[in-house]
């Protein structure tokens, strides 16, 4: 029994696939960036949110104390990273079925 259920671990652990965390790279300018957007607010930067090939910026105000409200504002941002390109995946799906010849029906 003990056998049995180490071969079948082994072989289920075999089967296991890691998938990237990022489909692009992300140009490691992608910080200067969000320093650049963050002072055209007058903000200072807290966070570069990374998820999938997009990146977000994390701006906070010039005068907050370090606090654990960062943090938060990180993963509202990826978040909302998230959300924008689940959107765009799907728009992008809804082109290729429109795009996809259609067959026509036989009477």
């Amino acid at each position: 029994m003990k056998k049995t259920l180490l071969l079948l671990t082994c072989l289920l652990s075999a089967g296991c696939i890691t998938k990237k965390a990022t489909q692009f790279a992300v140009p490691k300018e992608r910080a200067t960036e969000c320093v650049a957007h963050c002072n055209d607010l007058d903000m200072k930067l807290s966070a570069v949110v990374i998820i999938s090939s997009s990146a977000g910026c994390v701006c906070e105000p010039r005068d907050a104390q370090a606090s654990t409200g960062n943090g938060a504002a990180a993963v509202v941002g990826g978040a909302m990273i998230a959300e924008e390109e689940a959107r765009q995946q799907e728009q992008q799906e809804r082109q290729r079925r429109h795009q996809s010849p259609s067959i026509p029906r036989s009477q």
